[in-house]
């Protein structure tokens, strides 16, 4: 190891900035099958969360953007309630906080949660 590039630990210990994030862009994959359960929403790819994780990631390392504007229409669908807009806002924080991130700007648009 290179003396001043800093390892995976390190790396997770740093502190962190966060800026612009879409909190419909980050939902756990369990949560995702969790609230479609709850809600009645029939639409998603997989309904396993490894598979469901997986078919995200390959969604936003397409290079499409219309397959990476895809991934939004299953997270805004169960983003409908206010319980479940209170939960990935806990997750989130908690997924952030896990990563070493002290401050964030998370946003989200609320036309798209009515």
């Amino acid at each position: 190891q290179t003396p001043n590039v800093p390892d995976s630990d390190q790396i997770r210990r740093a502190p962190k900035v966060l800026l612009h994030d879409h909190l419909d862009g980050g939902l756990r994959p369990g949560t995702i099958i969790e609230l479609a359960r709850a809600q009645g929403y029939d639409s998603l790819p997989e309904t396993e969360a490894d598979k469901l994780g997986i078919w995200f990631r390959e969604a936003a390392d397409s290079g499409s953007l219309e397959r990476y504007l895809e991934t939004f229409a299953h997270t805004c669908a169960v983003m409908q309630t206010r319980d479940a807009l209170f939960r990935v806002a806990a997750e989130c924080a908690e997924d952030l906080a896990e990563d070493g991130v002290v401050y964030a700007e998370i946003r989200y648009a609320p036309e798209q949660h009515l």
